[in-house]
């Protein structure tokens, strides 16, 4: 029953209608009454679907179209008419003329003299002052070290050495020959004794002594000198001079000219335009509609083994 329901539910969900469902939902019922094992066996049942379909349909819609019209309006327009009249006119004009006038200036003439010229000069002198100086020298001194040395001898020992016999085998190898014999000897060994002794040493150290020296420095004195330079200086004089200048002198004149002025004049003037007048249209289109259209399909279907 619940596989059943869950079939039934996902064909409702994906829009499909199933039409003959109640032959499965007996069939499991009447394996449910007799309790035995089911052969498997399946039957094929034609099922009528509802499959959604995009199917082409015709409305009529109203729309809004526009029409140009070429109209007539009346319009003031205003332009400009010139007028043309002659005016005194008064103007100033700048008449060049030559003139020669008496031109001062100052002028400032060197002059060479000698003066005396007082100036300090430093004169060296040496002086021979007395110092000390640090000096290394160097001191030998006695002192005690303490050093370690080997008063032991050479003495003879016996010891005792296993020697394995060599014996030749197969290819020229060799063989072991079973038990070595076992050998005295005697060998000199080196017994140390190690004595601790004082012993002088003379060593040679620095010392810095304050030693008495003479140094000669250079020294500066300064002395006031006189000399004689010769010095430039300007004095001021007046001069004369004639300079020609040319300058403009102002003069009135008149003359006739002829002066433009504009009058506004108003004028009436039909003027044609084009407008966009609005309008009502039906037409049709086609839209894409969905529809549930039946459709056969075959499927197979499990049949009990129940009577």
């Amino acid at each position: 029953m619940n596989r059943v329901s869950r079939l039934m539910r996902s064909c409702v969900m994906a829009g499909v209608f199933v039409l003959p469902l109640v032959v499965v939902e007996q069939a499991a019922q009447a394996c449910g009454r007799c309790g035995r094992a089911c052969c498997p066996s399946y039957q094929v049942v034609q099922k009528t679907v509802m499959v959604p379909t995009m199917v082409p349909q015709t409305r009529v819609v109203t729309g809004c179209e526009y029409t140009c019209e070429v109209r007539e309006r009346p319009v003031t327009v205003y332009r400009c008419v010139p007028e043309v009249r002659q005016v005194r006119q008064v103007y100033t004009v700048m008449v060049p003329q030559t003139r020669v006038r008496e031109h001062v200036y100052n002028v400032a003439v060197p002059m060479m003299e000698e003066v005396e010229q007082p100036y300090t000069v430093c004169v060296p002198y040496q002086e021979v002052r007395q110092g000390v100086r640090k000096v290394c020298r160097a001191v030998e001194v006695q002192e005690t070290r303490t050093v370690c040395r080997d008063l032991g001898c050479w003495e003879q020992s016996t010891c005792y050495k296993q020697i394995a016999p060599l014996r030749w085998g197969c290819f020229g190898r060799l063989a072991c020959g079973g038990c070595a014999p076992v050998v005295c000897c005697a060998q000199m060994v080196w017994v140390p004794n190690i004595v601790t002794e004082e012993v002088p040493v003379t060593v040679c150290k620095y010392e810095t002594v304050d030693e008495p020296c003479e140094y000669t420095v250079t020294l500066y004195r300064t002395e006031q000198r006189t000399r004689r330079v010769k010095v430039c200086r300007y004095v001021t004089e007046q001069r004369r001079c004639q300079v020609q200048e040319t300058v403009c002198v102002p003069q009135q004149r008149e003359r006739l000219c002829n002066v433009t002025t504009y009058r506004t004049v108003a004028q009436q003037v039909t003027q044609r335009c084009t407008v966009m007048v609005p309008h009502q249209v039906q037409r049709e289109v086609t839209v894409m509609v969905c529809q549930m259209v039946p459709k056969q399909v075959c499927c197979r279907v499990p049949v009990s083994c129940c009577k």
